[in-house]
């Protein structure tokens, strides 16, 4: 039963991790994310991205605060774990909404699973590596009126730390 017990624990603590990253990145909190990861992680998104995930914190920061729009889902997660080590798999959407230099607007929805490895450390869980596949992805652009006729959204970097979740996760302090 300890093993069992033990594998539940450190699920537990990689999925939080998991659902750590969409929840940093639409509120464009830099540290929520690098926190997900050990020292020296890395980074591989297919086309986009291949370095340390200090760096990929960064370029993330850099495209998102600039969006109108961002909002990451995490569909489904299959972890497994060995000891001190566990990989896992995730899907993910994103629905971003992006300005474009010439007026329109484009809104994307893409789908992506994350494949990542995860190591205890210390008795602490992080990120060593990820790889990020891109399975679809949809972009419709539209003129700016027609989006401003029909879309409402929150700006993230109008909210950043002022979210009513920070507050709402500190009331337990």
């Amino acid at each position: 039963m300890g093993e069992v017990l033990e594998q539940l624990i450190a699920k537990a603590a990689v999925r939080d991790l998991i659902y750590s990253y969409p929840r940093g990145l639409d509120r464009l909190d830099p540290d929520l994310l690098r926190s997900i990861a050990h020292p020296g992680a890395t980074m591989k998104f297919l086309g986009m991205f291949d370095g340390s995930w200090d760096d990929f914190v960064a370029w993330l920061m850099k495209a998102h605060t600039d969006m109108l729009y961002n909002r990451h889902t995490i569909g489904n997660v299959l972890i497994e774990v060995k000891g001190d080590r566990a990989v896992s798999e995730t899907t993910a959407t994103a629905h971003l909404i992006v300005g474009r230099a010439d007026g329109q607007v484009e809104d994307r929805d893409t789908h992506s699973r994350y494949l990542d490895n995860w190591e205890r450390r210390d008795g602490r869980w992080g990120l060593v590596n990820r790889l990020t596949l891109k399975d679809h992805r949809r972009i419709r652009v539209m003129g700016r009126e027609e989006f401003d006729a029909q879309v409402e959204y929150v700006h993230a970097a109008d909210v950043l730390r002022d979210d009513p979740s920070y507050a709402h996760f500190a009331s337990l302090a």
